[in-house]
């Protein structure tokens, strides 16, 4: 349990920081931020991995107090195989966001994903919680590049079936994600290319290898004078497990 409470001590250290500096200044000049919303995606496509194959809704809420960022996102298929919800909590400095989320996924294609998928279990062997800590560098306009390198650190990164030693001791895998992307623009619509590969066997994939790649490709849609919906496409290819996923969504 020491390695989870660190982890939720540092999300409680973050949301008391910023809530902290909300009660320190003045309402009228302390900007803070608050974000809700959704996305409604044809699928659910994560870090090269399909989640839930149907349509999927993905809501938002979130808020910003200066370079804190504390938020819920969740996803959940339409035909009830695949749920999550995720707490994060980010702190930005310049061009780079130190990340910690907490993963929780009680069941996945239907069936339990853990031993036990209560949201308030903790155990590190029974738990449907994953805690992910994460570097993320992301550049200006002039040198649209992201960097992303994340690992997960406690909970249900277990049982993957590549290590027979570690699944039989539900050992952590650690399992680890670093991607390269880049933005541009297409005339008045925005792109961005992306590669993401995992350096071992785990939760990406079964060995190490690229996982995770392609464009997508961002435009609004005006409805009236007043209203523009914010679409986007994606075309995403997983070299290692030889899929290919093509989806559309938009924001709302």
């Amino acid at each position: 349990m020491r390695n989870v409470r660190l982890s939720i001590s540092l999300i409680l250290i973050v949301l008391s920081s910023s809530f902290s500096v909300f009660s320190q200044e003045d309402s009228g000049k302390c900007n803070v931020n608050l974000n809700i919303g959704s996305d409604i995606m044809s699928r659910y496509v994560w870090r090269g991995t399909d989640y839930g194959n149907s349509p999927s809704i993905q809501p938002t809420l979130s808020v910003t107090v200066k370079n804190f960022e504390i938020g819920y996102w969740g996803a959940i298929a339409t035909n009830s195989f695949y749920k999550e919800i995720d707490l994060y909590a980010k702190y930005t400095v310049k061009n780079f966001s130190l990340i910690l989320t907490d993963y929780y996924i009680p069941y996945a294609n239907g069936i339990d994903a853990s031993p036990d998928n209560r949201y308030f279990i903790f155990d590190d062997k029974k738990t449907a919680h994953t805690i992910e800590t994460a570097l993320q560098f992301k550049g200006n306009e002039n040198f649209p590049l992201w960097l992303l390198a994340g690992a997960f650190v406690y909970g249900n990164d277990k049982r993957w079936g590549y290590d027979a030693a570690k699944d039989t001791t539900d050992k952590t895998y650690y399992s680890t994600y670093v991607e390269l992307g880049y933005s541009f623009k297409v005339k008045d619509n925005n792109a961005d290319v992306f590669l993401g590969f995992t350096p071992q066997a785990g939760a990406y994939g079964n060995t190490m290898g690229v996982i995770n790649m392609g464009v997508t490709g961002y435009r609004k849609i005006k409805i009236s004078n007043d209203f523009e919906l914010p679409v986007k496409g994606s075309l995403i290819f997983n070299p290692q497990s030889q899929n290919v996923y093509l989806l559309f969504g938009f924001t709302f």
